[in-house]
């Protein structure tokens, strides 16, 4: 069985032409990056959608070499896949890429909870307890799952941002960016009981981090990581998510 998640094959019209980008171009490539990145980890973009060149330049105002260019960058981060005369296809990775990814992050994020522990201020700490405290795990409550995840990304931010570590910071973008975030809204938005151990997490998180508890801190972040991974993986192959969708 073909496994797949949420990346994107790219499919291009013809040989890659040699050209020289302008400031103007190279803005608008920017733009489209960042938007098409957005709506894919959103699920916006649906796995095994294809996305075409006079479409994207169109939907932008744009002429096809900022297309192209953006398409390159997304390549480049392991998104897509030039092809010739096809357009640009919504891939994805296999679960054992997600696992993986998954597990690097636990590592990295568990470093962060340490050097936070050592490093976080007064303000941080406010806005770290805050980003879960917020956040009500009642079944029906409005946009449960897009909140979930605004608190969730929240709260692992500041600890990033707390380790002051820039390096660190920038690795855990990478990763993110590659990561199906969707899916993770979606396990976890139709499932209170890991809402609510997330939460549990968070705290004892937290709490450490605040007492200044590194190891345990790091301890703590890397476990939680790994099983948010865990939880998210068992719920994409319930619902048969690592599968492309017929070829159109």
């Amino acid at each position: 069985m073909s496994v797949v998640l949420n990346c994107i094959q790219i499919c291009d019209d013809g040989a890659m032409v040699a050209h020289v980008a302008d400031d103007g171009d190279l803005a608008k490539s920017d733009e489209i990056v960042l938007a098409l990145q957005r709506r894919i980890l959103l699920g916006e973009q649906p796995v095994g959608s294809w996305l075409r060149h006079a479409a994207l330049a169109e939907e932008f105002g744009t002429s096809r070499t900022p297309v192209r260019e953006a398409l390159r960058v997304l390549h480049a981060q392991g998104i897509v896949t030039i092809v010739k005369n096809r357009g640009a296809r919504v891939n994805g990775h296999s679960s054992r890429d997600i696992r993986e990814l998954g597990e690097l992050r636990a590592e990295l994020e568990g470093f962060a909870a340490f050097l936070a522990a050592q490093r976080i201020s007064d303000e941080q700490i406010e806005r770290m307890h805050a980003a879960w405290r917020n956040f009500d795990p009642t079944p029906g409550a409005p946009d449960r799952g897009r909140r979930w995840a605004e608190a969730n990304d929240a709260f692992h931010s500041v600890i990033v941002e707390a380790s002051g570590n820039r390096q660190l910071a920038q690795s855990l973008r990478d990763i993110h960016s590659r990561l199906p975030a969707n899916i993770s809204y979606a396990a976890y938005d139709g499932n209170t009981r890991l809402l609510q151990r997330n939460l549990a997490e968070h705290e004892a998180i937290a709490d450490a981090i605040t007492d200044g508890k590194d190891t345990q801190a790091r301890e703590l972040m890397a476990q939680h990581v790994r099983s948010s991974l865990d939880a998210t993986i068992r719920w994409a192959e319930e619902h048969d998510l690592f599968r492309m969708p017929d070829d159109q």
